[in-house]
């Protein structure tokens, strides 16, 4: 059977996915969908994979490639080609079903080793040959693009091995290739946990996490990626970066943090030493509340963080939108105790549901549970027990793969997130919501999901009927409307999701003049021929 786009746009479990009845229902009702609409499926991407553009390396530089890496490593067929052209950015997908690929890379190689890698590196260096570092392809900022052709380097094949459990220092060595799943089943047995966990998760890598400097369910608690490594092992055209795994040192710079956040601009992360936790899910407490409304809710939130007590792990509110369209869709609308929160005072349209776990030491999170729940209780917070938290973190990552369904019926559906200081972040949330409204039939979910004294980020969830025939246009400046919003009310380009091309020329409205140019001296001294992650990555040349 013939592969197809749809093959490779699929995300998460490759069978196909389904709206599950209860939440069609409410699309249907939201946006007027008729039953001829869902069945006739939009652009819907099951055609072959034929490649327009041929291979633009020669025959002797694939030769050359194969002896370093291994004829059975090297992958010049249409559909390798292809389903390395894009991550999981809105219009990559959109892309995708109307099987347009005008930039696929020209070959996909999976080096077997850390040495493997520093031989490619060189050889393209010297041969002036675009690499892209690629893991579980899981970006949505047009991160994995190759706009100049050249490698698609697969960490995921061979470089996928836990190397080391320190279990006195506490750290694990993991190669970046390996997928969050495996890296916690590995641990798990040995009594661990890595503490990270991203909605992409189950297809995402420990390189990627790094290299998109990603933040995770629990980073309240655990921080983002940022504070979970302790070393890097990097290969660069200018050679290999290698850090020890001191606790701290004074040594002048830590050159490692400059590739967290790099994105495949500077190098190949090849190895990682990250700091592991106990696992101990005995301990853990869960709780979950309805507040009145977002801002008393943002205020608990705030309040507890700001406290002395201890900080929860999982910490998340849900705006008055998402939490409403999650009582329809569970079917909590219709039960008893749904009039019982409305007779109290928590109306549809006003209240707000928050998830709330604790993990460590039984005394610890017990003591931090009880604080949270007067905290909670100060702030109009309803203590509803711990099913509503548990219940959320079964399906936990399964939302993220909805993605294709909704497109399947013609529904635009995308994320952006950004960080946000406690004093901005009601007008913040207030503006955008305001700014998306003016669209007719749209749906905006915000949540926040990660945690800190200071602020908070905000996560917006948005879908709307496509412009059928102009879907990527009116995506576009639909975008570029909620970016702007963002940035003038005090938000940054990004908390967790990174920059890649997608926010690139917004950098110069983010940092100074003087740190693009400091950036751009980093990127010109380990990658001084432009090859690594070419074409706009960052605002970078």
């Amino acid at each position: 059977m013939d592969k197809t786009y749809r093959d490779i746009l699929k995300w998460g479990d490759k069978r196909e996915q389904k709206i599950d009845d209860a939440t069609l229902k409410v699309i249907k009702e939201i946006f007027s969908l008729s039953d001829e609409t869902i069945a006739n499926k939009h652009l819907f991407g099951d055609t072959e994979v034929k490649l327009e553009k041929k291979i633009s390396l020669s025959e002797k530089q694939i030769n050359d490639l194969k002896e370093l890496a291994g004829d059975e490593n090297i992958l010049t067929d249409d559909f390798s080609r292809a389903n390395f052209s894009y991550g999981k950015y809105y219009s990559d997908l959109l892309f995708l079903r109307k099987g347009i690929i005008p930039t696929p890379p020209d070959v996909v190689i999976a080096p077997k080793s850390h040495n493997d890698v520093i031989k490619l590196l060189t050889y393209c260096n010297h041969n002036k040959i675009p690499i892209i570092p690629v893991g579980g392809q899981s970006s949505v900022t047009r991160g994995v693009e190759t706009p100049q052709g050249g490698i698609a380097l697969d960490l995921t094949k061979h470089l996928n091995q836990v190397l080391d459990v320190n279990e006195i220092n506490m750290t694990a060595n993991v190669q970046a290739g390996m997928f969050g799943p495996a890296f916690e089943e590995h641990l798990n047995k040995l009594g661990y946990s890595c503490g990270h966990f991203p909605q992409s998760f189950e297809y995402s890598t420990v390189g990627g996490w790094v290299a998109a400097r990603g933040a995770g369910q629990a980073s309240t608690g655990y921080g983002k990626i940022d504070d979970m490594i302790v070393a890097l092992k990097v290969v660069t055209p200018a050679g290999v970066i290698e850090n020890k795994d001191y606790p701290a040192n004074a040594e002048a710079w830590d050159t490692y943090p400059l590739f967290v956040g790099s994105e495949g601009t500077l190098g190949v992360i090849t190895e990682v030493i990250m700091k592991i936790r106990n696992l101990r899910p005995e301990n853990t407490k869960y709780a979950s509340f309805v507040f009145k409304s977002f801002e008393s809710a943002t205020k608990a939130m705030r309040e507890i963080m700001q406290s002395d007590f201890g900080t929860p792990h999982l910490f998340r509110i849900s705006d008055p939108e998402e939490t409403d369209i999650a009582f329809k869709t569970k079917g909590f609308e219709e039960k008893f105790s749904n009039k019982v929160l409305k007779a109290l005072g928590y109306l549809p349209g006003k209240r707000c549901l928050m998830f709330v776990s604790v993990e460590g030491d039984a005394s610890y999170t017990k003591f931090v549970k009880k604080n949270i729940k007067k905290t909670a209780k100060k702030n109009t917070g309803f203590y509803i027990g711990s099913g509503p938290t548990k219940n959320w973190l079964e399906q936990r990552y399964s939302s993220a793969y909805m993605r294709e369904p909704l497109m399947d019926i013609g529904i635009m559906t995308d994320t952006i997130e950004t960080a946000v200081t406690w004093e901005n972040l009601l007008s913040l949330h207030a503006s955008v919501r305001t700014y998306v409204k003016k669209r007719e039939k749209i749906v905006l979910m915000s949540h926040i999901s990660h945690v800190y004294t200071n602020g908070a980020n905000l996560y917006f969830t948005f879908l709307s009927p496509m412009e059928k025939g102009n879907e990527e246009d009116d995506y576009k400046q639909f975008h570029k409307g909620l970016v702007d919003t963002i940035h003038s009310n005090n938000g940054s380009l990004s908390h967790h999701h990174g920059i890649g091309r997608v926010m690139a020329s917004r950098m110069k409205d983010a940092v100074s003049e003087e740190v693009i140019k400091a950036m751009q001296a980093v990127k010109n001294h380990f990658d001084p021929n432009g090859i690594m992650n070419p074409g706009g990555m960052l605002g970078l040349k």
